[in-house]
């Protein structure tokens, strides 16, 4: 019986890698939607979030903030928690869905310039970037800025070679790049740039016409090409001021202010380098550094200007950037955090070189299978089998995401010794994921969070447990449970756990102190052990305590009521 349809229309060396295709796309989204639903928000998180509490529509659009917010997602969550309440879903969800979509449209905008293999290859290495899942995972605008400006740097290509014969990739090109721009004005440094590639190109062009012809206004005539350029600089620049001029006028002093603070040293580009390829190892850098090498070589020899062109995106980006001094940008985190945008690019060159490694083994079904082997191997030695424990609420913790060598990482290296409370470990005695905590108070930054240590241990669920007023006032990290805007799953009132709510949990755990990455940092902290008498008057005697914790049996509580 024959196969029917369109695989049918597939020769075999087509078929073997359509899987690959179909394989890595399905293996990237599940990466990134794995847990998602039980991520605590955590540090930058944290940006929007305050400024949705504390400021009205116009104060978002006009500002940066001190603590940076992204404004068009600030003015989304703003928008969902005046109509309907704002989640950490859906918070998420543009992140999530920017991040499956460049599995899908990358291979399909460069699949003229692309060969089938060298997609597949490139779509699995997508898949399982540790960097493009993580940002997929937070409600930062990451995934989304690196989705719009891949967009935007081929767009212009594709307008640039058009000739006027479309205006489509034009109009792609100017509201990618604005609302990646909108979005967080690092993308620039990428978007723009094409301006200036193929502007020098054209001055040289013309140069030579004028030459050629001995008259400038019979050698401009002859280049219409400068009158689209500049039409299309001018179509992007009035919405790009638009978005941005409000809030540059408004916070000038402290935006500028970030930029000179810190500068890319040699080491803390190594260390970025090993992020964006998602490793930690020093002799896989070289192996991907010369598969690269490769393959930027195979791109040059059939298609020069798209490979110069793609490697002047990564490059002066990467220098304007790093030129510009940003504050943090000599933790490698943050620098890879800024060239995500060039990843997918760096990317497609480990691609070019991997696929024509394999075209000496002949047997398109033999090189398909060794992609997805030596995907899966290099997933596997990079950082996510580390954080895929399930239950990981805290993914997104530095823990993780600073650096990928752990004896690199000061979250790591640099955590307090104090022992492990005892609960904890008594705790990982029961089935895992049977259980929920309730954890207070807490701080949203990773330096002073270490819930990601304890639930290793325990593997139970976590609620994060909010203290005001009962423990006092508190407007970092923390809303009263008068407002309705936010309905967070994963955060929870201690006014209403006495009030009688226990949220499904069966432990309250009161920390009694700051944990704090270093040791002799200075945190703010509640005085637990103020408000411990009121906790205890509701909840009874705790059940365990030590110098670190005193844990309440909400289920005792439960019990009784139903009881009576």
């Amino acid at each position: 019986m024959k196969p029917a349809g369109r695989w049918a229309l597939l020769p075999p060396a087509a078929a073997a890698w359509v899987i690959v295709l179909a394989l890595a796309f399905v293996a990237g989204a599940w990466l990134r939607w794995y847990q998602l639903d039980v991520q605590v928000l955590l540090d930058d998180e944290w940006h929007a979030v305050h400024k949705v509490l504390n400021s009205d529509a116009i104060g978002i659009a006009t500002t940066f903030g001190f603590a940076d917010h992204s404004i068009p997602l600030t003015l989304y969550y703003r928008f969902l928690a005046l109509h309907g309440g704002l989640t950490e879903w859906v918070m998420r969800l543009p992140l999530l869905l920017s991040g499956i979509a460049l599995l899908l449209v990358a291979p399909l905008v460069l699949r003229r310039e692309t060969a089938l293999p060298v997609r597949a290859a490139w779509v699995a290495l997508l898949a399982i970037s540790p960097l493009l899942v993580y940002l997929s995972k937070t409600a930062r605008p990451y995934a989304l800025t690196s989705f719009l400006t891949f967009i935007a740097i081929v767009a212009f290509r594709r307008w640039w070679l058009s000739e006027g014969a479309t205006k489509s990739w034009g109009a792609a090109y100017i509201g990618a790049s604005v609302i990646a721009g909108w979005l967080h004005p690092i993308t620039l440094s990428f978007t723009l740039l094409p301006f200036a590639y193929y502007g020098i190109r054209s001055l040289f062009a013309a140069r030579t016409a004028i030459s050629a012809a001995g008259a400038p206004g019979i050698a401009l005539r002859a280049q219409p090409g400068l009158l689209r350029f500049m039409l299309l600089g001018v179509l992007t620049s009035i919405p790009l001021a638009a978005a941005l001029l409000p809030p540059l006028l408004n916070d000038w002093v402290r935006f500028s202010a970030k930029a000179g603070a810190h500068w890319v040293t040699p080491e803390s580009f190594y260390r970025t380098l090993l992020m964006l390829f998602g490793i930690a190892q020093p002799a896989l850098l070289i192996v991907l550094a010369a598969l690269t090498g490769l393959g930027i070589h195979r791109l040059w020899r059939r298609d020069s200007d798209l490979t110069a062109y793609l490697a002047t995106m990564i490059m002066a980006a990467a220098v304007a950037i790093a030129a510009a001094g940003p504050q943090w940008i000599h933790h490698p985190g943050v620098y890879a955090r800024y060239l995500l945008p060039a990843l997918p690019f760096l990317l497609l060159f480990v691609a070019e070189g991997a696929v024509d490694c394999l075209e000496r083994l002949r047997r398109p079904a033999v090189q398909a299978s060794v992609v997805v082997v030596c995907a899966a191997l290099l997933w596997r030695v990079g950082p996510m089998p580390d954080y895929f424990y399930r239950p990981n609420q805290f993914m997104g913790h530095l823990r993780f995401q600073y650096d990928y060598d752990p004896a690199q990482n000061p979250y790591v290296s640099e955590i307090p010794r104090d022992p492990i409370p005892d609960f904890y470990r008594q705790l990982a005695q029961r089935p895992p994921r049977t259980l929920t905590l309730i954890e207070a108070p807490w701080r949203l930054e990773s330096n002073f969070n270490p819930h990601p240590w304890y639930q290793e241990i325990h593997r139970q669920y976590v609620k994060i447990g909010l203290v005001t007023p009962v423990c006092g006032v508190r407007d970092f990290g923390e809303y009263p449970a008068t407002v309705a805007a936010l309905r967070f799953r994963e955060f929870v009132h201690l006014s209403m756990i006495l009030a009688g709510k226990s949220y499904g949990a069966d432990y309250l755990v009161m920390h009694l102190k700051a944990w704090k990455t270093p040791p002799d940092a200075e945190v703010e902290w509640p005085d637990v052990a103020a408000c411990l008498p009121a906790i205890q008057a509701k909840l009874g005697a705790p059940i365990y305590r030590d110098e670190q914790i005193v844990v309440f049996d909400l289920r005792r509580r439960r019990e009784t009521a139903s009881a009576e």
